[in-house]
């Protein structure tokens, strides 16, 4: 099912990066054609290597990323609102570097990439405001990998929680929107692993219960766990 732009699209691109800062008015003009998709689980938006057609705004729901290592699939990322699905690429090689599927179904805004970039023509102001969001995303990202290789698998898994809870202090409960199996491969983790996590998080306050479902007993707790340099 598709549908046009309507006023709540254009205030949750507010928060996406690559429009974030950039005025309402131009925003429209460089969407001309997109429009929103409502896709059902397993849809593929896109194959790694693909020539760049068009790229997404996630607007809810879960896509997975991932990348093809030697025949074997390794999950990168699972992206959701406000996330940004291939505009890196349609910058550069204009093939996608990544594949992208939904999971348990997704509203995503459909931009269709050669109209976009040449709607940019002579607009070197919004091209130098993306390009420096870009950057800053880039060395966002390489931050986070580098803090990642420090952590254990049990501060790797609270930290992945802590992005779901909006709380900063007091108990909190989250369910994993998807398969457990996947949170751990995008952890870069055996699932095996991701159990032995859960336990040793138990031991701050972290229950882990059926479908999905976990209680952290206080969130200001988790957090300094998940920051310590060393965990006994």
């Amino acid at each position: 099912m598709t549908q046009g732009l309507d006023r709540e699209v254009l205030l949750q691109l507010q928060f996406a990066p690559l429009f974030t800062g950039v005025m309402e008015k131009d925003v429209k003009d460089l969407l001309g054609g997109a429009e929103v998709l409502s896709l059902g689980h397993e849809h593929e938006l896109y194959r790694e290597g693909q020539v760049v057609d068009r790229f997404f705004v996630v607007l809810d729901g879960h896509v997975e990323l991932s990348v093809d290592v030697e025949g074997k699939k390794s999950v990168v990322e699972v992206a959701r609102r406000p996330t940004v699905l291939g505009d890196a690429a349609m910058f550069g090689s204009g093939r996608y570097i990544m594949s992208a599927r939904v999971l348990t179904g997704a509203r995503l805004l459909s931009i269709p990439a050669q109209a976009f970039c040449q709607r940019l023509e002579g607009r070197m102001d919004i091209m130098l405001h993306m390009l420096t969001t870009m950057s800053l995303r880039l060395r966002m990202l390489v931050r986070q990998i580098a803090e990642l290789k420090l952590k254990t698998t049990a501060q790797r898994l609270g930290s992945f929680m802590l992005t779901m809870v909006e709380a900063d202090e007091g108990r909190a409960e989250l369910r994993f929107p998807y398969d457990k199996r996947l949170v751990a491969d995008q952890l870069g983790m055996k699932p095996e692993s991701l159990s032995r996590a859960l336990a040793k998080l138990a031991r701050v306050g972290v229950e882990s219960r059926p479908d999905n479902l976990v209680v952290i007993a206080d969130v200001e707790r988790l957090r300094d766990f998940c920051a310590e340099d060393e965990v006994g």
